[in-house]
């Protein structure tokens, strides 16, 4: 935990995002419990699913700002000589989940159940890379680390595939995949929490996202061993 609160912008919102996704599970059990006998084939706009629908997309949009590099402000203004882009592209994403987190309850009630997820999985789905980046560069970078966040976006985004089958074919049994990818991508964000570590030295300076993961698929590829194809990523990048 000390390493950490080192590393990332607010260990604390952490902890908040992860309560959230609980709280989220409980009000999705809930859900089907009192909905047709745990089947959901009619979709309702109630205050349980949307209890659920804040808890569940509001902890993917925090726990995506709480592991901001620490000491980077929320509101700032590009550094244009260093990673200007990278850095544009962060302040703009980080405002838009911030802003998408605090109107969900009002896209709730508007759009109903299934008109908000429309809207939300979108901004899911943009949090979901933002934190595999985050978790990769900010509590590493290492193996565990990468991996830990590919798997929890790659797990999350199944998750949302087999909601979309399910609504194509209302096969009940396909929630125990629903539930299962989106349960077991925390399995991987809790490998790299738990493998953060200090940033070591490097003579990498490159700011590019795509760059870094090239760098590593590369070495993976090629059998290296040594920690270039994963530190692609500068300790400067306000973005990972």
């Amino acid at each position: 935990m000390d390493i950490i609160q080192q590393r990332i912008y607010s260990p604390f919102t952490l902890m908040v995002g992860l309560v959230w996704l609980q709280l989220g599970t409980a009000f999705e059990i809930g859900n089907h419990y009192y909905t047709s006998d745990w089947a959901l084939e009619i979709a309702t706009t109630d205050l349980i699913n949307g209890s659920f629908s804040f808890f569940n997309f509001g902890a993917n949009n925090i726990n995506a700002i709480a592991l901001k590099k620490k000491g980077v402000p929320l509101l700032r203004c590009p550094d244009w000589i260093i990673n200007g882009l990278v850095d544009a592209v962060a302040i703009i994403g980080d405002l838009f989940l911030l802003i998408a987190t605090i109107i969900q309850p009002l896209l709730y009630v508007m759009l109903g159940r299934v008109g908000s997820n429309s809207v939300l999985i979108p901004s899911s789905t943009v949090a979901g890379v933002f934190t595999l980046v985050r978790l990769w560069q900010h509590l590493g970078p290492n193996t565990y680390t990468f991996w830990g966040g590919t798997l929890f976006l790659v797990l999350a985004l199944s998750g949302v595939g087999f909601n979309i089958l399910y609504g194509m074919t209302c096969v009940e049994f396909l929630h125990v995949a629903i539930g299962g990818s989106f349960v077991g991508s925390m399995i991987p964000f809790t490998i790299a929490l738990w493998n953060a570590e200090l940033p070591g030295p490097t003579d990498v300076d490159s700011g590019e996202v795509i760059k870094g993961v090239v760098g590593y698929v590369t070495s993976l590829l090629s059998g290296r061993k040594d920690d270039a194809g994963y530190s692609g990523l500068s300790e400067n990048t306000p973005l990972v």
